[in-house]
């Protein structure tokens, strides 16, 4: 799900309307909002300072709001408002839209968020578009991130170039530290694999040129990496077969060891018998299957 439930978006709005006005209260930026109506009844964009004085390390909104207790919140409320104090602010790009949310990449520290619409999820708010450069306060909500309820996008065309970049760069930080979907525990490194890191490095012919030396590297530490290595270059070829194929109405089980299609057969079974009569069986596992 990439947005809130109707029941957490209404309370969302209820804390951060009652943590907004008692910022307001306290500093009197909007005037003529003497009640939470009438501040609700403001423009949102007119709340952006209010926004920046409760999301800034300059002040201390949060905690004193905590103290006070002005709306006599219950414990649960006041943990959601006080999880807010880690925040993460700037400027980043949605770089993709997913089932559960929408991907968040910060070029500055290189990580990448899954963030969560509230009422509308970031999909519908861009028609499915990215990627987008937006400036936003993202929050944790509970279990997921979501954002302030506040963000400019900047009306920006991306060219080829900074698009390739941009998927490279974040699928890199993905592979690094993996999507981060929570805010309140700390960000650390996925544990490689080295299986999993050579297919990252070989899923496109970008990866293969920029990752050249640790391929080299990881292939020939192992006899099981070496056959990862030839099983990602034989599914890399297999695409130009499988389109020619499908194009003629070909059919059936097919094997690709290196760059050739060296077996086939009108069942698996029959795949696998022909392959044992033709292939060394210490070359079988860098053979790359597949069916039409």
């Amino acid at each position: 799900m990439n947005t809130l439930s109707k029941e957490d978006a209404l309370l969302f709005h209820k804390l951060m309307d009652s943590l907004l006005f008692f910022v307001n209260k306290k500093t009197g930026i909007i005037k003529n909002a003497g009640t939470l109506k009438e501040l609700r009844q403001r423009d949102v964009q007119e709340t952006a300072p209010l926004r920046k004085k409760v999301f800034s390390d300059k002040y201390n909104f949060i905690e004193t709001y905590l103290q006070e207790n002005p709306d006599s919140l219950n414990k649960e409320e006041l943990a959601i408002i006080a999880s807010w104090k880690k925040y993460k602010s700037g400027k980043f790009f949605v770089t993709k839209h997913a089932k559960e949310y929408s991907l968040f990449f910060s070029s500055e520290s290189q990580k990448v968020y899954g963030v969560t619409g509230i009422t509308d999820s970031f999909e519908e708010k861009f028609d499915g578009y990215a990627p987008i450069l937006l400036e936003i306060i993202l929050i944790p909500f509970r279990e997921t991130i979501i954002y302030d309820g506040l963000f400019n996008s900047y009306n920006i065309h991306f060219g080829g170039g900074i698009r390739k970049s941009l998927k490279q760069e974040s699928e890199e930080a993905i592979q690094t530290f993996g999507i981060i979907t929570s805010l309140d525990q700390p960000t650390i490194k996925k544990e490689q694999n080295g299986e999993e890191t050579l297919r990252f490095y070989m899923k496109s012919l970008e990866n293969k040129m920029r990752y050249e030396k640790e391929i080299k590297k990881l292939k020939n530490k192992s006899k099981e990496l070496e056959a990862v290595y030839y099983q990602e270059e034989a599914r890399d070829f297999a695409r130009h077969p499988k389109k020619e194929f499908k194009e003629h109405g070909i059919k059936g089980h097919f094997a690709v060891l290196i760059h050739s299609v060296i077996a086939s057969g009108q069942s698996e079974i029959e795949l696998k018998d022909n392959i044992s009569k033709i292939v060394p069986e210490n070359k079988h596992s860098w053979i790359y299957k597949f069916k039409l």
